[in-house]
C-alpha cells in the first residue's frame, strides 16, 4: 500500500480544504521512502496522523470502542471551530487515496469520510471493481481485510504510543498483538464452532422430550443474555451521563478555587482567628507598655549607669578611709601616751609617728571629692534598680520578638480574608455543585443497578448455558454421537496441536526479528544481546551473553523507547503487511545518541513510505543533513495565532527560510 494523496476539509485546525502530496518520488532509480512534515508544538502534526488513522480504522483509530453517540460526539469535535462559527450546517471531510493489491488485483482506492455537526458520518469507498453502493458496514469490512484489527497500530503510531508501550510492563499490549498476528483468535474461534457443531448433532440424535428441553432452554438462554446485552447497553449509554456530570463538577470546582473559594469556605473561621489574634497583640501591647512605665529606660544607658557605679563605689572607698583616719586621730594621743608609758619611749615623739603613720599609709588624695554622698540603702537601692532595668530589657525583647510574631499571622490572615470572596458570590456555583453531587450519586446508583440487573440476567444465561452443557453432554454418551464426537475432540485435538506449533515457529521468527531491530537501534555495548519471548505470557526480555535476563524495568525511558521501536518493527515485519509507516513526534523522550539511531537506521528502513511527523527539535538541521537523501519532499505546518488554523507549504522550516534570503 502506497497513500498517494490525502485530502483534508475542515478538519481539526485546517479550516478550508486541505490537499497533501503523499506519493514518494524517486531520484533516478534510487526510491526517497520519507515524506517529512515540519511543525510546532498545536501545529497540526498530530491531526495528519489522526486524519489518516480516522480513514483506515474507523472508531477503532480512537484509543476504546466507542458507541454510536461517542463516536458521533467525537466526529462533531474534530470539525473545525472556524468552519463551525461560520457556518452552524459546515461540513468535515477527509479523503485518502491510494494504491493497493487487494484480492490479487492492484489498483487505486479512494476512501472518504464526510461528517457535521451532529457527527453523522457518510462513508464512501472509490475503486474500479468495487460496487459504488456498498454499505458503511461493507465498505469497512473491506478496509479491514487490507488493515486487519490491530495492525494498524503497529504501522500508524505516535509517541504516546510508544511512550505506552515502552512503559508498559504488563504484556498487555504485546500479547493481544501477537495473539492476532498468530491468528490464533481465529483457531479459538473454530474451537467454539465445533462445539456449536457437536451441540446440533446431539440435540438433533436426542427423544423428542430432551429435544423441547433443550429448546426450553436455549430459548430461555437467549432471552437472559439478550436482557443482560440490554442491560449493558443501558448502562454504557448512563455511564456518559455521569461522566459528564463528573466533567461539569470539575469545572465548577475549578471555577470556584480560582476564584478563591477555598478561603471563601473558611472566611468565617479565618475572622473568628482574626479576632483573638487582635486581642492577643493587644496584650502583649499592654505588656510591653509595662515594661517600658518600670526600670526599662535605665537599660538604655548602660555606661552612664557604670560610671554612675563606679564612681559610687570609689566615694564609699573614699568615706570608709575618711572614717578610719578620723576615728584614729581622735584616739592617737592617747594611744600614744600608752604606747610611750609601756615602751618607755617619749611621747611626743611616739604621738608624731602615729601621725606620720596616717598621713603617709590611709592619706587621701587631694583630688577625692565626694559629690553623690549616697547612704548605704540608697547604694542597694540604686543595684536592685539596675538589675530590673537589665531584667527588663531581657523581658521586653522577647515580647517584642512575640508581638512581632503575631502581627506577622495577623497580617497573612488579613490577606486571606480581604481575597476571600463573599460567600454569597459563590452561592450559586455551591448549589449548583450540591446539585451535580445529588445527581451523580443518583446515577450512579441507577448505573449500579442496571449493572447488577445484567450480572443477574447473565448468571441466569449461564446457568441455562450449563444445563445445556449438561444435557449434550449426557447425549455425547449415545453410541450414534459417538463418531461425531471422536472427530471433533480428534480436529480439536489437532487444532491445539497446530495451534502450539504454529505458536512456537511465530514466537522464534518474532524473537529473531526483534533482536535483530534491537541491535540495530541500539547502542554499541548492547549489539550482543538476543530477546526471549515466553510463547505463553508473549512478555519480551532481552537477554545478555550469559543467558541472564535483563529486568525491564531497569531500563532508561529512552532504552524503553528503543525497545518499542524495535517491538513495533518486528511485529510489523512478521506481519507480512506492505503498508506505509506513519509516526508521529517521535524523539521526544530521546537523547542524542539514540535519535541519531533512529534518524540512520528506523526511519529509512521501516517501509516503502516513511510518513515523519516532526518539531523543529526533533528533526533539527543536523538531523536534517542526515536524513535529506532519503527524503522524498517536505512540508511546513504554520499555525496562524489569528484565525488559530494552520496551512501546509512545502518545504523544511530553515530550508523555507533559506529560499526567502535567496
Amino acid at each position: 500500500m502506497i497513500f498517494k494523496k490525502l485530502i483534508m476539509q475542515n478538519f481539526r485546525v485546517f479550516n478550508g480544504k486541505h490537499s497533501l502530496d503523499l506519493q514518494p518520488k524517486k531520484d533516478g532509480l534510487l526510491s526517497k521512502p520519507i515524506i517529512l512534515f515540519g511543525g510546532l508544538n498545536g501545529a497540526g502534526k498530530t491531526s495528519i496522523l489522526t486524519a489518516i488513522r480516522l480513514l483506515l480504522l474507523g472508531r477503532r483509530a480512537l484509543s476504546f470502542i466507542p458507541n454510536n453517540k461517542e463516536y458521533a460526539d467525537y466526529l462533531s469535535q474534530q470539525l473545525n471551530n472556524k468552519a463551525k462559527k461560520e457556518d452552524n450546517s459546515a461540513k468535515a471531510s477527509i479523503s485518502l487515496e491510494f494504491t493497493h493489491t487487494h484480492q490479487g488485483k492492484h489498483g487505486v482506492f479512494t476512501i472518504n469520510r464526510t461528517w457535521g455537526v451532529d457527527g453523522k458520518e457518510k462513508i464512501s469507498f472509490e475503486h474500479a471493481d468495487e460496487n459504488s453502493n456498498l454499505t458503511s458496514e461493507q465498505i469497512q469490512t473491506i478496509i479491514s481485510e487490507m488493515i486487519p484489527p490491530g495492525i494498524g497500530d503497529l504501522f500508524f503510531f505516535d509517541g504516546e504510543k510508544i511512550a505506552e508501550l515502552a512503559e508498559d510492563d504488563t504484556g498487555v499490549y504485546l500479547k493481544e498483538a501477537v495473539q492476532k498476528l498468530l491468528g490464533l483468535d481465529i483457531i479459538e474461534r473454530l474451537n467454539i464452532d465445533l462445539d456449536i457443531y457437536l451441540n446440533k448433532e446431539s440435540e438433533g440424535k436426542a427423544s423428542a422430550t430432551i429435544q423441547k428441553e433443550i429448546t426450553d432452554l436455549q430459548k430461555q438462554k437467549e432471552s437472559f443474555k439478550v436482557e443482560a446485552d440490554a442491560y449493558k447497553e443501558q448502562a454504557n449509554e448512563l455511564y456518559p451521563k455521569i461522566t459528564s456530570l463528573r466533567f461539569e463538577m470539575s469545572q465548577i470546582e475549578k471555577s470556584i478555587q480560582e476564584r478563591g473559594g477555598a478561603f471563601a469556605i473558611t472566611r468565617d473561621e479565618e475572622k473568628g482567628k482574626q479576632k483573638s489574634l487582635e486581642r492577643e497583640i493587644d496584650t502583649i501591647k499592654g505588656k510591653v507598655l509595662h515594661e517600658l512605665d518600670g526600670a526599662f529606660p535605665l537599660s538604655l544607658a548602660p555606661n552612664a549607669v557604670n560610671r554612675l557605679f563606679q564612681q559610687l563605689a570609689q566615694e564609699k572607698e573614699l568615706k570608709a578611709k575618711q572614717s578610719f583616719n578620723e576615728q584614729f586621730l581622735a584616739q592617737t594621743e592617747k594611744l600614744a601616751t600608752e604606747l610611750s608609758a609601756a615602751l618607755e619611749a617619749d611621747g611626743a615623739q611616739v604621738n608624731e609617728l602615729l601621725k606620720a603613720y596616717i598621713v603617709t599609709n590611709g592619706g587621701i588624695r587631694a583630688e577625692s571629692t565626694i559629690s553623690l554622698d549616697i547612704s548605704d540603702r540608697e547604694f542597694h537601692q540604686l543595684e536592685s534598680l539596675r538589675d530590673d532595668a537589665n531584667e527588663s530589657k531581657a523581658k521586653l525583647g522577647n515580647t517584642l520578638s512575640e508581638l512581632t510574631a503575631a502581627e506577622s499571622v495577623l497580617d497573612s490572615l488579613t490577606l486571606r480574608i480581604q481575597r476571600a470572596p463573599d460567600e454569597k458570590e459563590l452561592v450559586s456555583l455551591y448549589e449548583r455543585l450540591r446539585e451535580l453531587d445529588k445527581a451523580v450519586a443518583k446515577e450512579k446508583e441507577v448505573y449500579k443497578d442496571v449493572l447488577q440487573k445484567a450480572q443477574k440476567s447473565m448468571t441466569k444465561a449461564l446457568e441455562s448455558a450449563k444445563r445445556l452443557e449438561k444435557l449434550f453432554n449426557q447425549q455425547k454418551n449415545e453410541k450414534s454421537l459417538q463418531k461425531a464426537v471422536a472427530r471433533v475432540s480428534s480436529t480439536q485435538g489437532a487444532l491445539q496441536e497446530f495451534s502450539k506449533k504454529l505458536t512456537q515457529l511465530r514466537v522464534a521468527q518474532l524473537e529473531d526479528l526483534f533482536a535483530l531491530a534491537y541491535r540495530k537501534l541500539a547502542r554499541k555495548e548492547d549489539l550482543k544481546l538476543t530477546a526471549k519471548i515466553n510463547p505463553e505470557t508473549f512478555d519480551v526480555a532481552l537477554v545478555d551473553l550469559d543467558g541472564m535476563e535483563i529486568n525491564r524495568k531497569s531500563l532508561s525511558a529512552g532504552e524503553k523507547q528503543i525497545f518499542a521501536f524495535a517491538i513495533l518493527e518486528a511485529l510489523g515485519k512478521l506481519s507480512g503487511k506492505v503498508l506505509p509507516v506513519v509516526v508521529d513526534t517521535p524523539l521526544g523522550r530521546l537523547d542524542s545518541k539514540h535519535r541519531d539511531k533512529l534518524i540512520k537506521h528506523y526511519f529509512p528502513e521501516a517501509g516503502e513510505q516513511v510518513i515523519l511527523l516532526s518539531t523543529d527539535t526533533e528533526v533539527d538541521a543536523d538531523f536534517y543533513s542526515i536524513l535529506q537523501p532519503e527524503v522524498s519532499h517536505a512540508f511546513e505546518i504554520n499555525f496562524d495565532e489569528t484565525t488559530r488554523c494552520s496551512s501546509v507549504t512545502e518545504g523544511y522550516f530553515w530550508e523555507n527560510q533559506k529560499a526567502e534570503i535567496a
